[in-house]
């Protein structure tokens, strides 16, 4: 089985798949003098659907005590560079596609291409050095769904077959959100553009209220060329909550920077904002995951738990909500032995805005990445009107084990983060978002920095789309 879905996903299908996407622009610019409208980005040719989407995003970042003081350290080439103010920027041109098939469904397909680049001295945490500028292909995929043909029993659109490079996400990304890490050459490492996995085989089967996605993923090297097949179960229990079981088994990889990966076991069991009856503004979400297993590279044993309340005060002002959770992520007490305890994050994102699952702008973007630590989280947003959301977020952050990536530290107390930030919606093609933050050390973070100053941050982020 696994041949066969590496089979489907070899580079000569990549390259057949790339073939008829590329027709299908060619077909795009030949339709549209045709049927296109100003401002419309939509060509119709008889059972041929395409679209054409463009997205811009641009960012300016500073930070001043980066690293309590210390500077920032380049990993590129081992320089400390002091304090770091860098500019990120990226394009990101999409095609999709579809063609109905009569009664049996419709076949679809997506292709895009990223331009990022990076200037200035480089991202805070030394991912980048101001100096990459870099063009690639994001999606290349194609698939098939039903339509409507098993709609008096499954209903609409009720399976999908898709191949290639494009995105796949599992709940809120606690474990699956991004398939790419956004670093060294190909720059935007805030802005993180790119997230489509390398290659991919997804089946997905939907009723009403049952789901079920069976998946074979693929990763770079960023992520270890990591390669891994499993299903995610899930029961929608209102328009936005589900309860959901996920498993997968990791078939290969080179050994990552937390530990061994090949050979692991993942088990997840979830809740993403349950509804109370009796509580009709209160939202619940948790969740918890098991890595276990042994391969290549040993054995392993971790895992990792959130729970996280929210209640929204819809009748006041502003519609206040304030949030808390509670995570933590296990540690190795003794990378001595051949058992490694440390979690392994994976594949985790940003899928619900600050906060998830990047925990911090300071700590969750550029020194802790949810391997252990506990952290505390209390968000207070609130929305003055329909386009503006601000809002202020604190983090407490302790280490699990007293160890910062192998560097032991005498207390595992990490830092204290506070971020404020504004969400503004200019139009329905135009998104401004800023945020200043602020981290304090705790002796933790000054035993494996050698700093105890604040560590300060601002950051401005531009989006358009078309």
């Amino acid at each position: 089985m696994t041949y066969f879905i590496r089979s489907i996903c070899s580079p000569s299908v990549t390259i057949i798949i790339r073939v008829v996407l590329l027709s299908v622009i060619i077909i795009c610019i030949q339709t549209s003098s045709n049927n296109a409208h100003a401002g419309d980005n939509t060509f119709k040719a008889g059972d041929f659907t395409a679209a054409m989407d463009v997205e811009l995003g641009a960012g300016y970042f500073d930070t001043r005590n980066t690293n309590f003081g210390v500077g920032r350290f380049d990993i590129i080439t081992g320089e400390n560079t002091g304090d770091a103010q860098w500019f990120e920027a990226y394009l990101k041109p999409v095609i999709t596609a579809e063609y109905l098939i009569g009664s049996a469904g419709y076949l679809y397909g997506g292709v895009s291409l990223i331009a990022g680049l990076t200037r200035g001295d480089g991202d805070a945490g030394g991912f980048t050095n101001g100096t990459e500028d870099d063009i690639d292909n994001e999606y290349l995929y194609i698939g098939w769904n039903s339509g409507g043909l098993f709609s008096e029993s499954l209903g609409e659109e009720a399976i999908s077959l898709s191949f290639g490079r494009q995105d796949y996400h599992i709940g809120n990304g606690f474990l699956i959100q991004d398939g790419n890490f956004d670093q060294l050459s190909k720059g935007t490492y805030w802005l993180a553009p790119r997230t489509a996995f390398d290659n991919t085989a997804l089946l997905k089967v939907k009723t009403q209220d049952v789901a079920a996605d069976f998946f074979y993923l693929e990763s770079d090297s960023d992520q270890d060329n990591t390669d891994l097949a499993g299903f995610d179960l899930r029961y929608n229990t209102s328009e936005s909550g589900s309860i959901g079981f996920t498993y997968f088994h990791i078939l290969d990889a080179d050994i990552h920077f937390y530990g061994p990966r090949d050979g692991m076991d993942v088990y997840s069991i979830r809740a993403n904002d349950i509804n109370f009856q009796s509580l009709n503004n209160f939202l619940f979400s948790g969740e918890y995951v098991s890595q276990s297993g042994s391969g290549d590279d040993g054995k392993i044993d971790a895992d990792a738990w959130y729970l996280q309340g929210s209640y929204t005060f819809s009748d006041a002002s502003w519609s206040p909500t304030i949030s808390y959770r509670y995570s933590e992520f296990s540690g190795d007490p003794d990378d001595t032995d051949n058992v490694s305890e440390n979690f392994d994050p994976l594949f985790f994102g940003e899928s619900t805005g600050w906060g998830t699952w990047y925990q911090g702008e300071i700590a969750g973007e550029y020194l802790l990445f949810n391997s252990n630590q506990t952290t505390h989280m209390v968000q207070l947003n609130a929305t003055p009107n329909e386009s503006l959301s601000v809002g202020a977020i604190y983090y407490k952050f302790d280490l699990q084990e007293k160890n910062y990536y192998g560097t032991a530290v005498s207390d595992k107390s990490f830092a204290d983060e506070i971020n404020i930030y504004a969400d503004w919606t200019i139009n329905d093609a135009l998104y401004l978002s800023a945020l200043y933050g602020v981290a304090f050390p705790g002796r933790g973070a000054a035993d494996a920095f050698g700093g105890n100053e604040p560590y300060h941050l601002f950051e401005v982020a531009f989006y358009a789309y078309y």
